[in-house]
């Protein structure tokens, strides 16, 4: 018997803030110690943050359609 086909792959998980404890003496700064520390971090499936390019451009096609597409037209 054959295996069966693979499936789609899975989603990757959404986004959001993940915590991950790490022992300061595994962070190899030379000492032992018992304390242990908190990282957060954002991680899986963000989307990418609107740069402010894109927002620029993103009004300034709205200003150009509004003004029926005269877009770059000096005065």
């Amino acid at each position: 018997l054959a295996p069966p086909p693979p499936g789609p792959a899975p989603a990757p998980p959404p986004c959001a803030l993940r915590s991950l404890r790490v022992g300061v003496a595994q962070l190899g700064l030379g000492y032992p110690s018992p304390e242990t520390l908190v990282f957060r971090y954002c991680g899986g499936a963000c989307p990418a943050p609107p740069t402010l390019h894109a927002l620029a451009l993103g009004a300034l096609r709205e200003i150009g359609e509004g003004a029926g597409g005269a877009e770059g037209a000096g005065p």
